[in-house]
């Protein structure tokens, strides 16, 4: 009898799977990288129903091969209102399609490419001077590493075959397909790459260790790990994020169940639609190749007939879903915003003055955060300033159709008189959150091209910093207290902040003539002092509304601010 060498099968499996997973991780996120913000445009443009969306989800997952990506991506989009959840959906499905890119590549007999494939990739991410060069070379090279992987994974399973304890146990994996479900799935929550447990389907299927059916199985088991995987990860999320998860969710396991009852026509179906073994002996490599494109064409048509069902039904999927799982945005957003005050004019404005208050708040700590953001790139986690932005954007949609509603109902002039202007007051904190979102941009290319400043540019940028900071704190005590009389100071500050902005765009250009300040870098410098300075206007404009008796259009309660009336302290 062989002797099973079981440290050289176990390491050779191990390290081929963590050799795959990590390829599939690198090739993505190079490729990503490469692609910039393009992938960004094309799903924010050309998304206008859920079919275009599929298109799109699958085109651009199977390039970045990150359905993950590509689904926060959606997220983010469907927060800002710029597509619809409905749309949003299509590019789940699609997203799903996308990630089979990956098996259909790794069905090919190509493993003599993959070392060169390595010494391309690191000569081109290590030596390149263009960053989408050296961005492409990653993809290159995570391309070789996959392939090398797999060859290390396949090799191992191959040594199984000599094993009686390892070939029983697959016997009666292939025999058990529910057994087989679970097992796919368990194994992708493990590893959390749905790709990397179709590549140990693929192997061991080509080494006839399993039946086709069981790599079926196995490959159906894979697509409920990844919902597990996304199921924790919107564990305390927004709504939206909860709803895509579920989307994802339910999409898949339906998909799977169905797939299970129909599995007697859908395996023929898979025979019919790829190469087939007649003729071919058992372990030769083309035979194997056979094997592994049949799975890889299940992953296929599997995930392209799941997503023909659920846009067929679409709507009905996204209106059972955002009823499951409501919004909330005003309500959740809104801390002030009480309907039930609707019915009393007054009380119902100077509850919106406090919400006003509240969105100048928050206003400053992101402010505050984004320059921080700005002066130290590679400390600061930029992931919860972008939520802060969006959290200010949804005050102003709560505080707009508040103010809507409340123009509804009959209310006195003195009031009505100024819901233009506490309107005009929302839209701009809210432009103020956007030219943080401008900074927080500029900080993460900052970042990302490692560009250095000199310490007069962080000086200029602190002062204008502070000038804004005091602004927003004039304001927000001036709409908490119901006094107008701290705004007006505000008008003196917004002087400052334009006297600020010509004395740094004047030392920036001293710096730059003495060589301390590069090209680009410099021009970064000067679009951030611009977006201080066009956040000090729109402070102004609200200092302008205060101080021409918005305060008027209701009482101003004293609420219990807590943590936010600490905020005020400096």
């Amino acid at each position: 009898m062989t002797q099973i060498d079981w440290f050289t099968i176990v390491s050779g499996v191990l390290g081929g799977v963590a050799l795959l997973m990590y390829g599939i991780r690198i090739m993505g996120e190079g490729l990503e990288s490469a692609a910039g913000n393009a992938f960004r445009k094309i799903l924010a443009a050309l998304t206008r129903n859920a079919w275009l969306g599929c298109l799109v989800g699958t085109v651009v997952t199977g390039i970045v091969q990150s359905s993950t990506a590509i689904t926060v991506m959606t997220v983010g989009f469907v927060n800002a209102q710029l597509m619809t959840f409905r749309q949003a959906l299509g590019i789940i499905y699609g997203a799903n399609i996308g990630t089979t890119v990956t098996g259909q590549i790794m069905a090919f007999e190509i493993g003599k490419a993959a070392l060169p494939a390595v010494a391309v990739g690191f000569t081109l991410q290590y030596f390149a001077k263009s960053r989408r060069v050296r961005s492409f070379g990653q993809g290159i090279l995570g391309f070789g590493l996959m392939f090398l992987g797999l060859v290390l994974l396949k090799d191992g399973v191959s040594s199984l075959q000599d094993s009686p304890l390892a070939v029983r146990a697959f016997k009666e994996l292939s025999g058990n397909l529910f057994l087989a479900v679970v097992a796919g799935a368990v194994v992708t929550v493990c590893i959390h790459s749905s790709s990397a447990s179709l590549g140990i389907a693929m192997a061991l299927a080509a080494h006839n260790l399993i039946t086709l059916e069981a790599a079926v199985a196995l490959m159906l088991g894979d697509n409920i790990g990844t919902c597990l995987t996304a199921q924790v990860a919107s564990i305390g999320t927004q709504p939206t994020a909860r709803r895509t998860a579920w989307a994802h969710t339910i999409h898949n396991i339906v998909g799977v169940a169905l797939a299970l009852v129909l599995l007697r026509w859908f395996l023929p179906l898979i025979v019919r639609v790829s190469p087939s073994v007649e003729g071919l002996e058992v372990g030769t490599s083309a035979y194997q190749a056979v094997l592994q494109r049949q799975v890889a064409n299940s992953h296929t048509v599997f995930n392209l007939l799941d997503a023909l069902l659920f846009l067929i039904f679409n709507s009905y999927f996204a209106a059972l879903l955002e009823r499951w799982i409501p919004d909330h945005r005003a309500g959740a957003v809104g801390t002030h915003l009480d309907r039930r005050l609707l019915g009393t004019p007054v009380a119902a404005a100077g509850a919106t003055l406090q919400e006003l208050a509240r969105m100048a708040r928050l206003c400053r700590t992101l402010v505050r955060g984004a320059t921080d953001a700005i002066l130290h790139p590679q400390k600061v986690d930029m992931a919860e300033l972008w939520a802060e932005d969006e959290v200010i954007d949804e005050l102003q949609d709560s505080v707009t159709q508040y103010l809507i509603d409340l123009m509804d109902s009959e209310i006195p002039d003195y009031v009505s008189a100024q819901v233009p202007a506490m309107l005009h007051v929302a839209n701009d904190f809210e432009r103020v959150g956007d030219h943080c979102k401008n900074l927080l941009e500029i900080a993460e290319q900052r970042r990302d091209e490692d560009m250095p400043w000199s310490e007069g540019a962080d000086r200029d940028v602190l002062a204008m910093a502070g000038a804004i900071d005091q602004m927003l704190k004039l304001a927000a005590d001036a709409l908490n207290s119901g006094n107008p009389d701290p705004a007006t100071e505000v008008l003196d500050l917004e002087k400052k902040v334009d006297r600020l902005m010509e004395e740094g765009r004047l030392a920036h250009l001293a710096r730059s003539r003495e060589g301390e300040c590069l090209m680009l870098p410099g021009l970064l410098f000067l679009d951030a002092l611009m977006n201080y300075e066009k956040m000090g206007d729109h402070v102004r404009n609200v200092a302008r509304a205060l101080a021409g008796g918005m305060m008027q259009a209701g009482a101003t309660p004293t609420f219990d601010e807590g943590a936010g009336a600490a905020a005020e302290t400096t």
